[in-house]
């Protein structure tokens, strides 16, 4: 994920996910060129927790009433979505994970990533 560790509650970053296969190992031809191949998941969702007190500030929108909100769009260079840090409060850290729905059921993935939200000063 092409996440920053910190982040301004005005800012509306673009944040794209690279998967690779799970032992995926690059070749000499692979670690020279610029591009590394990425998977694309079709059925990825993501959530925000606020790591203080453990609170889902943005659960994962996969229930019943088929809104799909954190549902993540993809283009060939991967899955990806838009957050606006304003709906975070600033000067908190948030982790954010990811499930996939892969053979008819969701799975979250153990890796979760974290970062900061600063109040904009200027």
């Amino acid at each position: 994920l092409d996440l920053k560790s910190v982040y301004d509650d005005q800012e509306k970053p673009k944040l794209r996910l690279f998967v690779r296969d799970k032992d995926w190992c690059p070749s000499v031809y692979t670690k020279v060129t610029k591009e590394i191949p990425t998977q694309i998941i079709e059925d990825a969702f993501y959530k925000v927790v606020r790591v203080e007190d453990n609170l889902e500030v943005i659960p994962y929108g996969t229930g019943s009433a088929n809104l799909k909100y954190t549902k993540m769009s993809y283009d060939v260079s991967g899955s990806y979505f838009d957050l606006d840090m304003q709906l975070l409060d600033p000067g908190y850290m948030y982790e954010l994970k990811l499930s996939y729905y892969v053979n008819g059921a969701y799975q979250e993935q153990p890796e979760s990533f974290r970062f900061r939200v600063e109040k904009n000063e200027y």
